[in-house]
Parts: C-alpha cells; structure tokens; sequence
C-alpha cells in the first residue's frame, strides 16, 4: 500500500513536511509501476481479497485540493484507482491541524461529489485531523461514527475504509473503528491486524531509487530494522538521494 498526501507544487518552506509530490513526479512513479506490470486496486478489489501478485492500493490522506485538482488527472490519465481519506469536518477548510502549514486548502462538499463521480473510492480520516490514541469515548466516536455519517450524507455511501490521523492509533482507537462499522483500516508504520493495516509514504523528497526501494516487498521490513540501527537510516538517505526543493 502506498500513501500520498498532496500533489503540486511547493518550495520546501511552504511544505515542511514533504506532503506535495509534483503531479509530474505522480505521473512518472505510477507509469513506472504499470511499465512493470503492477495492478493497481481499487478498494472493493482489496477487500475482496482480490490482489494478485505486484499489486499495489494507491492512497491519498488528507482530501488536499491539490490532489483533487492536479492529481486526480494524472489518475485518469493513466487509469489508476485510487482511495482518497477525508476529513468530514474540515471539508471547504485548511490543513489548521499543522501550524507550519495551516492554510493549505482542503477540498469542499462539491469537490468530494466530484471525485466520488470520478471513480475514486473515499474512506474517512476522522472528523478534525484529531489523533486518536489515548481519545476519550466522545472524541473517538466524533472521529468514527459521526465522520462516517456525514461522509454517507454527501456521497450517498457509507465508507468502508479509515485511516489513522497522524498514524497513530491504540487498541481502543482500533475497537472504535470497528464499532463504526468500517471494514479496514490503515495506518502508517504500526501494524495490528485488519484494523491497522501499514502503509508505506511517498514523500517530496523521493527520487527514482528511493520510490523503487519503497516498492520492494522486503521495504517495511528494512524501514523498522533501519530505525533500530545508528546511522543506517542516513546511510540509506545518501544512497537513494533526495530530490532537490527550491
């Protein structure tokens, strides 16, 4: 599984977080899993359990504008499914939940009918951006059961799949969400089960070698034994390089 945020772009200073891959970066990563003969799913598919072998699910966190403007034609384009994680409470907002990068537009209630139209599957990010590990009862069904209603009311479907604010989720979190209803959920690098699926990130900064790295079946395994080893991360950051921002 693979995670984007936004797609544009932006100067370092204006996206800290590396969250805005350029839509011509997008192009060429995705072009490059079909020249290699990956299926891209759609969201039915995985649950299903219908992925055969180098088969990847495209996420989008967040619900930029960015992606639903400058990326949702590089899906079409190239006939890429996609699953896009949206914020109920903050649609027509601003990222606020990020200080450095609190006026970053979000899209509104048109845009998310517009991308259901298109094709894309639309799963829930919580209500606010609110992390959920170590929410009270109140915040955790703000952020499920009233996320996944008002996500129904616009769409006119229930969505099937979450994904943890910030990544971030605990046993009680996990039982929340599937109380609600949802079928799968996916964080970022925490595993524990159906209900916290990893995903691996596509960032700003990634060049050829790294997203082909990233592709690789053995990457997760590499990303948490890197973490555990002084200075092996780094040395894999010079090796694979990182793209240049202005």
């Amino acid at each position: 599984m693979l995670l984007y945020h936004g797609v544009g772009e932006r100067a370092g200073a204006d996206d800290p977080f590396r969250l805005f891959v350029p839509p011509s970066r997008l192009r060429r990563q995705l072009s490059m899993l079909l020249a290699h003969g990956w299926t891209p799913l759609r969201l039915d598919q995985y649950l299903r359990g219908d992925t055969p072998p180098r088969s990847v699910l495209v996420t989008f966190d967040d619900g930029y504008r960015g992606m639903f403007r400058e990326g949702l034609p590089v899906l079409r384009e190239l006939g890429v499914p996609a699953t896009v994680f949206l914020l109920p409470g903050l649609l027509g907002a601003t990222s606020r939940w990020m200080k450095e990068m609190s006026g970053e537009p979000l899209v509104d209630e048109e845009e998310v009918q517009d991308m259901a139209r298109a094709g894309l599957d639309l799963g829930c990010h919580g209500w606010d951006h609110t992390c959920l590990a170590g929410a009270d009862a109140d915040t955790l069904a703000r952020n499920t059961t009233r996320a996944a209603r008002a996500l129904a009311d616009i769409t006119g479907r229930r969505p099937r799949a979450f994904a943890y604010p910030w990544g971030a989720h605990d046993a009680r979190a996990r039982r929340a969400v599937a109380e609600a209803g949802f079928d799968v959920a996916f964080s970022t690098h925490g595993a524990a089960g159906r209900y916290a699926i990893p995903r691996v990130d596509i960032n700003a900064l990634d060049t050829v070698v790294s997203f082909r790295l990233k592709c690789l079946p053995g990457f997760p395994v590499m990303r948490r034994v890197s973490g555990r080893v002084p200075g092996l991360r780094p040395a894999l950051n010079r090796l694979t390089g990182r793209v240049a921002r202005g």
